[in-house]
């Protein structure tokens, strides 16, 4: 009979050990582990980017001028450094006659994520370098340089690399060779890319 109390004493104090101890690490670690478990980082191995915005270009080009937008992108631990383009032809009619115009946009930017990870929402700031001119002897070229500030989001696929974005962001120019400031507003709706 002793023998069956000191067996049943052994296996309860055993069994409370194993059962403590398990429960202490299930509650300590079972948030962490599930969030890790959940999210497979789609930009582990990958330090780059390239997109394009397609609408950009249905949208812009004409009179045989192709119009494009893209954006070559650099990935931080927990940012993106954002290097967006375009580049725009645009036929102006004025009173006298008729021309085109073009205009070139290069933009530096810093794209902080709100999340844990590089995904989702994330705000931004930046600097722009514009660039306008048109055809023949009507207007001369100049230049305009300003600041910005927006928002943005971002969808990675974890399996092929590809991903999409949009951003509102809005700034204003203050130096150029025009001695003008005027502000701009970017929207992107539907800009694709693919990492590298």
């Amino acid at each position: 009979m002793n023998r069956i109390l000191i067996v049943i004493l052994l296996s309860t104090i055993n069994s409370q050990i194993s059962n403590d101890s398990l429960a202490v690490l299930i509650e300590k670690g079972k948030v962490q582990i599930l969030e890790e478990v959940k999210y497979l980082d789609p930009l582990i191995g990958k330090i780059g980017g390239i997109e394009i915005n397609p609408l950009y270009s249905m949208f812009y080009s004409g009179n045989n001028k192709t119009s494009f937008s893209g954006t070559v992108s650099f990935f931080t631990k927990k940012a993106e450094i954002a290097f967006p383009f375009s580049h725009r032809y645009k036929a102006e009619d004025s009173l006298f006659q008729n021309f085109n115009s073009t205009m070139t946009n290069i933009d530096a930017q810093y794209r902080y994520f709100l999340g844990k990870y590089r995904k989702g929402l994330y705000i931004m700031g930046g600097i722009r370098f514009a660039n306008y001119k048109t055809d023949g002897s009507y207007g001369l070229p100049y230049t305009k340089q300003g600041l910005f500030f927006g928002i943005g989001y971002r969808i990675f696929s974890s399996s092929n690399g590809l991903y999409w974005g949009c951003s509102l962001y809005l700034g204003k120019h203050y130096f150029g060779s025009d001695n003008g400031s005027d502000g701009f507003m970017n929207l992107e709706l539907l800009k694709f890319g693919k990492t590298f």
